[in-house]
């Protein structure tokens, strides 16, 4: 969507994204379309511009549209149909110009189907359709991204130029990606954390955790992630892996964390400097 706003004669104006399923439907009307002064409780007293109008000679992003209720569903359909809004509380329409672009993972034509989305409104937007296959469907792509986000996310963890090894890419491509792209961040993301200060390159035993999947009992992913370590190297990873996670789960809270793991606060910062953490 950013793409499109900035290749288009429109860049110089708002690009405003709008996630339908993050707003109750009343605040997500209010929000599209504004309101005039009074128009409920609460509302401000000057009355409040709406997103629509924000947006005029612009894009608008409307994304999970698929969560939308019926009864906006109507009103996105005149501002498409007519280029006009009408605030709530007031019935003078506005003239907008905005393009829109609106995305979901949901099945539309189902949502149809179940009278839950509406078949003029699908049509009215479905002008240009965009299929972006899942991850799984374009493996070739995953190195790339896996280097991308290693790249952002490596000042994030103070762990700048870190770089995949044939191996690990070939390990991500083998992978099925049900969490699909966020689920490829997430990882890179446990990658750079498990990386030692002094390490550059991301390797298979940097992702065995965050790739066994979930019907693999503790035995298949020992036999298939068994890379010849000794059985103490074998526990100092697995023992690192806990600590992280566990740090991580309590938000960074080091008593936190050693009351969960039932040790000794003086026993955790031991650890957490032997693994480097």
């Amino acid at each position: 969507a950013h793409a499109i706003h900035h290749a288009s004669p429109r860049r110089g104006q708002q690009f405003i994204r709008v996630n339908c399923s993050a707003f109750p439907e009343g605040l997500l009307e209010s929000e599209l379309f504004g309101y005039s002064e009074g128009a409920f409780t609460g509302a401000r007293k000057q009355g409040k511009k709406g997103i629509f109008e924000e947006a005029s000679g612009g894009t608008i992003f409307l994304d999970e549209i698929g969560t939308m209720p019926l009864s906006l569903q109507a009103k996105i359909l005149r501002v498409l149909q007519e280029g006009e809004i009408i605030r709530i509380g007031e019935a003078r329409p506005l003239t907008v110009d905005v393009r829109v672009i609106a995305a979901t993972n949901a099945d539309l034509e189902k949502l149809i189907a179940e009278g839950k989305f509406r078949e003029d409104l699908y049509y009215r937007l479905n002008v240009f359709p965009i299929y972006i296959p899942a991850l799984v469907e374009r493996k070739a792509d995953i190195p790339l991204l896996a280097e991308h986000y290693l790249h952002v996310l490596g000042e994030d963890y103070n762990r700048p130029g870190a770089k995949l090894t044939p191996d690990a890419a070939k390990m991500l491509q083998d992978y099925h990606w049900p969490g699909n792209v966020r689920e490829l961040k997430n990882v890179m993301a446990r990658a750079l954390i498990n990386l030692n200060k002094d390490e550059k390159l991301v390797e298979k035993r940097h992702l065995m955790f965050s790739l066994s999947t979930p019907h693999q009992s503790d035995s298949e992913r020992g036999a298939h992630f068994y890379q010849g370590e000794t059985l103490s190297e074998m526990h100092a990873k697995w023992e690192k892996n806990i600590l992280q996670n566990v740090v991580q789960s309590a938000k960074g809270n080091k008593t936190e964390a050693a009351r969960r793991l039932g040790i000794s606060v003086r026993n955790l910062y031991n650890k957490l400097e032997k693994y480097g953490i």
